[in-house]
């Protein structure tokens, strides 16, 4: 009767999993706007600093308050927008507004039409206001050249890991993504990391607009001419830390002390301070699977081994890509023996489990993990763990498992170290 309501149990946590995966993945689906998701403000984009130039007497061109918000586009490259009201009085006759390549048209009230239009603050398009054949007026955006801008240069953090270093263009709102990729044989792949700069008033010496797209390949240093609209020229100083191979396989290795119960029909020992050996390992098959494996053995009075072999895919992400959701789909072998005198007791169980990230948590590049391994049968069985750290870690580990005559129940803490190709 235990085990039946332990198994119950099990299967409906794995329910409320999954519903919260797909509320989720709705949620997202509601905040995603065209090629635009919801991104995270890491800086302030202050509207007071982006100048409306406008010359039309009936005319009022003004931002509307509290609508800057974040969005990443389909380069990976995260940058502000905020609602421009264009209020038109009505003797100009009828408008219409003209942007990227749409047709707009306002709304009419008592004495005037209105329009709102979402402008990327960081890029923004010419506003074309047009009364039939005749056009009445070009809005533009500008920000406002300031010592403080510096503080508002956005370096996102799909560049952290690469350490990206910018000089150079210190009065300027910029924005700049990265995008990792794969080049060579299947296996041994060099990185080229693409990075996107956005800015509102920088431009190419011939006068082309951004988004600008820089690859690096190694770790050469890059250089491009820029100009303000002071036409002033400005040199862009761009370098970043590459890896020289792009390794699919990590591994790692962890060790720790733990506090270990092991029962046998009627016999129990508990050992206050157990030592212990785990063993990480993960095969990246693409950019949101791989295979995952794991070893872990205790021994003190009593043996264990407990290792498994996982498919682990990517299920859902929240939080402009900073949580991540990932399913494990595999099985599991485990030995265990009381004492020198008792039987070696295998089994081979199929647990199921889960996987949740939460990326740059207290620390840029510093990831904290909560996963757990339920029991999908009438064994009971329990893994659950903590990580927290990059390529080395923390991890706190829980694992409860018995079966007929044997049961054992274990908490510690371990230190991961990464070898063969980091982890």
């Amino acid at each position: 009767m235990k085990k039946r309501l332990i198994s119950q149990f099990n299967i409906s946590i794995l329910l409320f999993f999954s519903l919260f995966v797909i509320s989720t993945n709705t949620f997202a689906q509601i905040i995603s706007f065209a090629k635009f998701t919801i991104g995270e403000s890491r800086i302030k984009a202050d509207l007071n600093d982006f100048e409306i130039h406008t010359t039309h007497p009936e005319i009022k061109v003004v931002w509307v308050d509290k609508t800057v918000q974040w969005i990443r586009n389909e380069n990976n490259l995260l940058t502000p927008r905020a609602i421009l009201r264009v209020i038109i009085n009505k003797k100009v006759g009828l408008p219409h507004i003209e942007l990227h390549n749409s047709i707009i048209i306002p709304v009419q009230k008592k004495n005037f039409t209105v329009a709102d239009i979402y402008i990327d603050l960081f890029n923004p398009e010419v506003v074309s206001i047009f009364s039939g054949k005749d056009l009445l007026d070009k809005i533009t955006i500008e920000a406002k050249t300031t010592s403080l801008a510096h503080s508002k240069q956005l370096i996102d953090y799909s560049c952290s890991p690469y350490n990206l270093k910018i000089e150079g263009i210190d009065n300027e709102y910029i924005s700049i993504g990265c995008k990792m990729q794969r080049v060579g044989k299947y296996g041994s792949e060099t990185p080229r990391l693409e990075i996107t700069l956005n800015s509102t008033n920088l431009r190419t010496l011939n006068g082309s607009k951004p988004p600008f797209t820089i690859f690096l390949e190694d770790n050469s240093p890059v250089e491009l001419q820029l100009k303000g609209l002071d036409q002033k020229t400005q040199i862009l100083h761009l370098e970043a830390t590459l890896p020289k191979r792009l390794n699919r396989l990590k591994t790692a290795i962890g060790a720790g002390p733990y506090i270990f119960q092991s029962d046998y029909q009627s016999e129990k020992q508990i050992t206050k301070l157990a030592p212990s050996i785990m063993i990480y390992g993960k095969l990246d098959i693409n950019e949101t699977s791989s295979f995952k494996a794991f070893d872990a053995l205790l021994y003190n009075k009593s043996f264990f081994n407990n290792s498994g072999l996982y498919f682990s895919y990517d299920l859902a992400e929240a939080f402009d890509g900073r949580v991540l959701f990932q399913a494990l789909l595999g099985f599991q072998g485990l030995h265990y023996k009381y004492s020198s005198s008792t039987p070696t007791v295998f089994r081979l169980i199929y647990p199921q489990g889960f996987e949740v990230v939460y990326k740059h948590i207290f620390v840029e590049n510093y990831n904290l993990m909560y996963g757990m391994f339920l029991s999908t049968s009438s064994e009971s069985y329990t893994n659950a763990w903590l990580r927290y750290g990059k390529s080395s870690f923390l991890e706190l580990n829980y694992i409860d498992w018995g079966q007929e005559k044997s049961h054992i129940k274990m908490l510690g803490l371990s230190i991961g170290i990464p070898f063969m190709g980091g982890f």
